[in-house]
């Protein structure tokens, strides 16, 4: 991956089920210089969760307050539960030449549109193949009710009219071939950024 001194906030949204989690793992892992931002949740810690590397977990009157200390950048609702990105990521990447990655709804997306330079930020929507895969990768998965399940494909519906918000939309019919797509992506933008980089110097020296 190619590294400009400009730091990137890469977002990865989808709608539950479509895979961006697992895309961010596979990131986290090709990438050596990109840091998943851990979100905190109130929602309950599943039994192949860590605290501290999935997810911070705390209770709705902790994030509450957390939240009235203005702790975060940005706040999202899903299923009764809140989810929310620290400011502390940010900071911490940019202080050791980082690019950070946010996997967020597009909710929280929106917010960080809102706070940060566009310029910085590179945002992908993953889209399942349909939504029979969808539903059967839900299913598969094996961390929902048949209630909770048809709830999580009601809301899918409504997240993805939001594709249109993102800089790419990428359909996730293959896991391994989406993360190089999306890896292909983010290194030919930072090309961009080292090559705007250069030619902005030698103007300067050139006095134009």
């Amino acid at each position: 991956m190619n590294t400009g001194k400009k730091n990137n906030i890469i977002i990865i949204s989808s709608p539950s089920g479509a895979g961006k989690t697992t895309i961010c793992k596979f990131l986290t892992k090709k990438l050596n210089n990109v840091d998943l931002s851990v979100s905190y949740t109130t929602r309950n810690k599943r039994s192949n969760e860590i605290e501290g590397k999935d997810y911070h977990f705390t209770s709705k009157e902790q994030f509450i307050e957390l939240k009235r200390k203005n702790l975060f950048i940005e706040t999202a609702k899903i299923f009764n539960n809140y989810y929310a990105s620290p400011y502390i990521n940010i900071k911490s990447t940019s202080k050791i030449n980082k690019h950070i990655l946010f996997d967020i709804d597009w909710q929280g997306a929106r917010n960080l549109r809102k706070k940060l330079n566009k310029n910085r930020i590179l945002d992908f929507f993953i889209l399942p193949p349909n939504i029979k895969e969808l539903k059967k990768r839900l299913i598969k998965r094996g961390k929902d009710n048949s209630k909770e399940i048809r709830l999580r494909l009601s809301l899918a519906m409504k997240e993805m009219k939001h594709y249109k918000e993102y800089q790419y939309i990428l359909i996730n019919e293959n896991v391994q071939q989406t993360v190089n797509n999306i890896v292909k992506i983010i290194d030919y933008n930072l090309l961009i950024d080292q090559n705007q980089q250069v030619l902005n110097k030698k103007l300067k020296l050139c006095h134009f």
